[in-house]
C-alpha cells in the first residue's frame, strides 16, 4: 500500500518525509515562532527531496469542523466512554 500511496496515487509520503516533516515544524525558528497554525503541504511533496523541507509547507485555515466546540467536545466523551477514563478528575 506504501509504494501505490506515495509513488503511483500521491496521497502519501514516506515514513522518511513525515520524520522530516515533523522535526521540521519543531527545529525550524521561522515555524516555531507562529505557533498554533495548521501546514498543509500538497501530497507527493517528498518527491523534491530533503531540500524542500520548508519550501513546500504553508499556513492554512483549519476546517470548519476542527473549529467546532460542540463536536470537540462530543468527540472528548466518547474517546473517555471508550477509554473507560473519567475527564472529571
Amino acid at each position: 500500500f506504501d509504494i501505490a500511496a506515495t509513488n503511483l496515487l500521491k496521497v502519501g509520503e514516506s515514513v522518511h518525509w513525515g520524520g522530516g516533516t515533523l522535526e521540521y515544524m519543531i527545529l525550524d525558528k521561522t515555524v516555531a515562532s507562529k505557533g498554533g497554525l495548521f501546514y498543509t503541504a500538497a501530497p507527493g511533496s517528498g518527491k523534491y527531496g530533503d531540500d524542500a523541507y520548508g519550501k513546500q509547507f504553508a499556513p492554512a485555515e483549519v476546517s470548519k469542523e476542527a473549529r467546532d466546540d460542540a463536536k470537540a467536545r462530543e468527540l472528548w466523551e466518547l474517546s473517555d466512554k471508550l477509554l473507560g477514563a473519567s475527564s472529571s478528575a
